[in-house]
């Protein structure tokens, strides 16, 4: 489903206003719904995989230590002691714009470096400030409203339309990534974290600006708005030299973006 902006120009009916498909699922889906929880993962995972290698690596060392015994050898090159000490870092270097090598090495070993790569949710609020809230915007050509994140930064605005982490989050794509998650997540939590909500990052629409209007403004732009004026904030979008309507709701207070 394609979530470029079309223009929306329809005659106005009062009498016979249509009906949106999903309309008041997914304006509960935008204001309730938790946005892909990156970091809790990071760090569930991050310090597992920090302890598992410190198991194999004590396991190691003691082969190692009978092995040197038998051939008078000391101990052999520690390979793992380079990992250990980067789960700290990893997480905190989330917040950060550049991954040093160090951290890139353990995150590929961990098979996250999609978490914090380029078109993940931490790189998109790094390189366009964060999601401020979330719109809503219906389009007769789309199955559904779009639920996109409105990010203000140092770049100017962009939105960003979201979908299931199931279907866009690369991690759920790739087979090794998995047998990862799946050592730390059972199949209920793996499903809960399918369903958050993950920024299609290749749809991203640069816009000028979103300014609030009125419900009358609304009604006379947009067949559409009673489908959503009673949950929601009806704004005007300016991109180019055009503009479109759509519906704001605040980013729920647990959720990242």
């Amino acid at each position: 489903m394609s979530s470029s902006l079309t223009s929306q120009r329809y005659s106005n009916s009062s009498q016979n206003p249509p009906v949106v498909p999903n309309a008041s699922e997914m304006l509960d889906i935008a204001k309730y719904s938790y946005s892909f929880q990156s970091r809790e993962i990071l760090q569930r995972v991050v310090l597992g995989e920090q302890q598992r290698l410190r198991e194999e690596q004590a396991l190691w060392r003691f082969g190692a230590a009978v092995i040197g015994t038998c051939f008078g050898l000391g101990d052999g090159f520690q390979l793992t002691d380079l990992f250990l000490g980067m789960a700290s870092s990893t997480i905190a270097v989330t917040a950060h714009e550049v991954l040093s090598n160090e951290d890139r090495q353990f995150l590929e070993r961990c098979q996250l470096l999609w978490l914090v790569g380029n078109h993940s949710p931490i790189e998109l609020s790094q390189r366009l400030g964060q999601a401020r809230s979330r719109i809503l915007i219906y389009d007769p050509s789309w199955q559904t409203p779009i639920i996109f994140n409105h990010h203000q930064g140092i770049r100017g605005e962009h939105l960003v339309p979201l979908g299931n982490a199931g279907n866009y989050a690369p991690g759920f794509a790739d087979q090794a990534s998995i047998e990862v998650l799946n050592r730390y997540f059972g199949a209920d939590d793996l499903n809960i974290l399918k369903a958050q909500l993950y920024p299609q990052a290749d749809n991203t629409i640069s816009i000028s600006s979103v300014l609030p209007i009125s419900p009358g403004d609304a009604l006379s732009s947009d067949h559409f708005a009673r489908s959503f004026l009673s949950n929601s904030q009806a704004v005007k979008i300016a991109v180019n030299n055009d503009s479109y309507i759509g519906y704001k709701v605040p980013i729920p207070a647990q959720s990242d973006f």
